[in-house]
């Protein structure tokens, strides 16, 4: 399976034509060959809107959420990875991306892979949960 995050797609009435990036272009030819050999015409295929993804460095979103993790953690004596893990857990009621392990268990994506969206639902959960704890956050 190939994923391309973003493709050039052109449509005419009702058929879409999508353009494979040169870098995904080994991928394409391998799916290809399977679909030649196996005499198979289709494809899954999923469309959706391009993500913009999540802001990194000083005063970015990645930093506001790891900030607040560690306001967190360290207020209720719990170990980052677990107080991170926990407000990824709960933002998946907001709408935040997961995946299913083998065990049937929800799986939060890392946020490295979240949209601007995605990572503002991790805030969000932050601040519902250190007023539930108690905790006030810095907003640095």
């Amino acid at each position: 399976m190939i994923e391309l995050p973003a493709a050039k797609v052109e449509a005419f009435g009702d058929r879409v034509y999508v353009m494979i990036p040169r870098e995904h272009m080994d991928g394409w030819s391998i799916i290809r060959e399977w679909l030649k050999l196996h005499k198979v015409n289709q494809l899954y295929v999923k469309i959706g809107k391009v993500r913009k993804p999540r802001t990194t460095g000083k005063k970015s979103q990645s930093h506001h959420f790891n900030g607040h993790v560690q306001q967190m953690a360290n207020y209720a004596g719990d170990y980052f990875d677990d107080m991170k893990r926990s407000i990824k857990i709960k933002a998946i009621a907001k709408g935040y991306p997961y995946k299913t392990n083998a065990f049937g268990k929800a799986v939060p994506i890392s946020e490295s892979e979240a949209s601007t969206v995605e990572c503002a639902y991790l805030i969000d959960t932050c601040h519902e949960v250190a007023s539930f704890l108690g905790c006030t956050l810095k907003e640095e």
